[in-house]
């Protein structure tokens, strides 16, 4: 009984950590590629609704990833990627024109890829 009771535990607990995951948006997390001089989006047309994005940099310095509106409006961030590293963020994206913008040694407008939501 107590193995039995044991093993519900375990499965329980697996089932809850796997909902958790930085990439629960009903598919996988969209890669975005970092390097010095380009900044290479996955896929560039997106369903409205949570998006997770995985930063693989690969350039030789520490990078930064916006998404912005219209107007540069930051529609959100994320900071210190070292190079050789991955981070993962998520945002809810509503219909319209993005654009995500890599920014190798953390300075400047960024490079930057456009993508739709619908």
């Amino acid at each position: 009984m107590r193995r039995l009771l044991a093993a519900g535990v375990v499965l329980a607990l697996s089932i809850g950590l796997a909902a958790c995951s930085d990439t629960d948006t009903g598919g996988e997390a969209i890669d975005i590629v970092s390097t010095q001089t380009e900044c290479r989006v996955a896929r560039t047309e997106l369903a409205s609704g949570k998006q997770s994005f995985r930063v693989d940099n690969q350039g030789s310095d520490v990078t930064e990833v916006y998404i912005y509106a219209a107007g540069d409006k930051v529609v959100t961030e994320k900071e210190h990627i070292g190079p050789g590293t991955k981070a993962t963020f998520s945002v809810t994206l509503n219909p319209g024109q993005y654009e995500v913008a890599c920014k190798p040694g953390e300075r400047g407008s960024g490079i930057r890829q456009k993508i739709t939501v619908s």
